[in-house]
């Protein structure tokens, strides 16, 4: 008997912290600056009172994050009586779409519709990678293991996948860090804990540098980058890594999708996308915009990626289940002038989406207060 309850205690302990943790029990001690903080601080802005009636959001990466003026759809939708927050967190990827929103049906059911920001090296693969995890983490439920499968598949080699269906092995790095660094972490919480929700979700991120420096319309500027003894120019150089490993790697989805069958992992991916999109229930269709890419990111992307973009969401845009607007292109201005609009290789700065927004916003406007439309919004 004894023997058998030193067995049976500890794992009776493990399976009592792993609900607890997926229940929320860590998410005031996550670490602000990590993905699961930012997507906490997000969670806990949406409980502010003045939130509680939520009619429009903006989901997406770090993309839209910089790239659209969130106080201007904010002043947009306050003219037509409602109320439009951006939730958009940096690292974002389908998984988080899911996860959230489906959140948002439990808590926000409600909800008339939003935008859905993105770019076309979103539809590369279902999944970014095991950190997106760390985003998802504070928005998920017990049932949502097998949504979250579909982009990061448990592999039993790859730890990092384990928080696929653990939420305590997730929070494991952030643990060990906050009982490395408990005062900093305590200093930390305080400080977000000060900030109002409006600050969080409906205020516009700045950045005021530019890459005319260095150029953002080929990989040549890499030369520039990397020849640098500038240290602000240390991130850059670890993005001129990810641009020459994809040019080099690059491959050709126009030929793949003309397979047949076609690659497996591009149907996993189009259906992915399409699953979801289609599985939201909001009052109005959602917006889906395609961000701006830099020339670079264009020329190391694969080979008809453009194409393939279109082919997975225009089904829907012509059924009406979506709207969309691309604007993959409305930033690629000549090549002495591109530079000014973002602040690396992938980020617009403020006049990159001051640029974006004066023809972007009417597009928005058109395509969330309708009278009657539907199909892909052409460019003014």
């Amino acid at each position: 008997m004894k023997t058998l309850l030193k067995f049976v205690a500890p794992l009776v302990l493990i399976l009592l912290c792993e609900g607890l943790f997926r229940l929320g029990a860590w998410e005031p001690m996550t670490k602000p600056e990590s993905h699961a903080g930012t997507s906490v601080r997000v969670k806990r802005a949406l409980q502010d009172p003045a939130l509680q009636k939520l009619d429009f959001v903006t989901l997406g990466s770090s993309r839209p994050v910089y790239g659209i003026d969130h106080e201007a759809l904010a002043a947009l939708a306050q003219q037509h009586g409602y109320l439009h927050a951006n939730l958009s967190m940096p690292g974002s990827h389908w998984l988080t779409i899911d996860v959230v929103t489906d959140w948002l049906a439990r808590h926000r059911p409600a909800l008339r519709g939003g935008v859905i920001a993105t770019d076309l090296t979103s539809f590369l693969y279902a999944g970014n990678g095991s950190y997106e995890l760390g985003i998802a983490a504070p928005f998920r439920t017990f049932a949502d293991d097998a949504t979250v499968a579909v982009h990061v598949p448990f592999e039993l080699k790859d730890m990092a996948s384990w928080g696929t269906h653990s939420a305590l092995y997730q929070y494991r790095e952030d643990i060990q860090d906050f009982v490395r660094h408990p005062r900093q972490r305590r200093s930390a919480l305080q400080w977000w804990r000060e900030r109002p929700a409006e600050e969080i979700i409906l205020r516009n991120a700045s950045d005021t540098r530019d890459m005319c420096a260095f150029g953002v319309d080929t990989v040549a500027a890499c030369d520039k980058v990397e020849a640098s003894t500038d240290p602000a120019a240390d991130g850059l150089k670890h993005q001129c890594k990810e641009l020459r490993g994809a040019l080099a790697g690059r491959a050709d989805f126009s030929a793949q999708a003309r397979q047949q069958p076609m690659p497996e992992y591009m149907q996993r991916t189009r259906d992915a996308i399409r699953n979801r999109l289609n599985a939201l229930r909001w009052q109005q269709p959602p917006v889906v915009v395609l961000m701006p890419l830099t020339g670079a990111w264009k020329e190391v992307s694969p080979l008809g990626l453009h194409e393939w973009t279109l082919s997975v969401l225009q089904p829907l845009a012509d059924s009406g289940r979506i709207r969309l607007i691309d604007a993959t292109d409305f930033l690629q201005d000549d090549a002495n002038s591109t530079c000014r609009y973002y602040f690396d290789f992938y980020h617009q700065n403020d006049a990159g989406r001051q640029q974006l927004m004066g023809r972007l916003l009417p597009l928005l406007g058109a395509a969330l207060y309708p009278a009657s439309s539907s199909g892909t919004a052409a460019a003014p």
